[in-house]
């Protein structure tokens, strides 16, 4: 049976032949892959390409190892900034890339043909006084690799992002979460108290993307009647900029996290750079990530916010919430 190869895969060959180094290579072959058709007549030909897509990955693992020595691999580990690190995941050509490149100031490689990400790329969003982490990873797929994975399962929140002018956005959420599933990673609501069981369990909200185009609306009312409330969907678009203003709250909402604020005896109040503690957090865990032994040495804690009046004398074991403002008295 002939292969009957599209013009686009024949020209993406030319440039392969053409490539100098590996990470060029690996990121044509990504869009070899994806322009080959898939019948009995391309089997030999997706084999040599997956033979030639896992050559590549050695031989680009085995400089990274030269370069870093005995650390490992720097894809393995992403150092946790800001008030919590997202997770941009969804299939290809969802638009994870466009979106960083919105609400950071990141520069990701941007391309109308799939797997054009092929390296984890940080941006750092702002957020009223904070700052959110994201992290753009390549899309979920048969060649998805085992770090890509590992950075999901560290994050503190999958945000899964699903292309609302594609004609299945149905299929696309089954597919994305069997990927995730195939690698024992779970999705529950970002709102879910309850993180046990098998494999990893991550919070998780759906980003339906490029909403400016036609039949998004359609599409994004098929997707939320189909979560039906278990995950909460945020619509947006890059190029008019729709929901984007709402997608900063939504997203550290989903961190389940809170920002308190301190002051000293005798000053007046003045918000600066908040802590940022998991939601349910005490005084004590407060004192404790300002010092260790103001944790043990203070007496009680005033608080302005979500007491019943301003100044409110606390004990150690009061449950803080975002906004607050705390004194310690020792």
């Amino acid at each position: 049976m002939p292969a009957n190869l599209p013009p686009e895969y024949i020209e993406a060959e030319l440039r392969f032949r053409a490539a100098k180094s590996p990470e060029e290579k690996l990121a044509i072959l990504r869009e070899l892959m994806a322009l080959v058709p898939k019948h009995k007549g391309t089997e030999k030909l997706r084999v040599e390409l997956k033979r030639k897509w896992t050559k590549l990955q050695e031989e680009i693992q085995q400089q990274q190892k030269k370069q870093k020595g005995s650390r490992g691999l720097a894809y393995d580990h992403i150092e946790r900034e800001g008030a919590g690190q997202i997770t941009l995941v969804g299939l290809p050509n969802c638009g994870k890339s466009s979106l960083l490149a919105a609400v950071t100031n990141a520069k990701p490689d941007i391309a109308e043909y799939p797997f054009s990400t092929f390296r984890p790329t940080v941006g750092m969003m702002p957020f009223e006084d904070v700052q959110l982490q994201l992290i753009d990873l390549p899309p979920l797929s048969e060649f998805t690799e085992p770090w890509v994975y590992s950075l999901i399962r560290q994050c503190d929140l999958v945000a899964l992002l699903l292309d609302l002018s594609s004609e299945t956005p149905g299929d696309d959420l089954f597919a994305a979460l069997g990927w995730l599933e195939k690698a024992r990673i779970r999705l529950v609501s970002h709102q879910s108290r309850e993180l046990e069981g098998p494999g990893t369990v991550k919070r998780a909200l759906i980003v339906g993307t490029k909403s400016d185009l036609p039949n998004a609306a359609q599409h994004l009312q098929e997707l939320c009647s189909l979560v039906d409330s278990q995950f909460r969907v945020i619509a947006v678009s890059t190029l008019s900029a729709e929901g984007l203003g709402d997608l900063g709250r939504a997203l550290f909402e989903g961190l389940n996290v809170v920002r308190v604020y301190t002051k000293k005896p005798g000053q007046p109040i003045k918000k600066d750079l908040p802590y940022v503690l998991p939601a349910g957090s005490t005084v004590t865990d407060v004192a404790r990530a300002i010092h260790k032994d103001l944790a043990q040495s203070f007496a009680y804690a005033r608080v302005w916010g979500s007491s019943e009046f301003p100044g409110q004398r606390v004990e150690r074991n009061y449950i803080v919430h975002d906004g607050d403002l705390l004194e310690f008295h020792e």
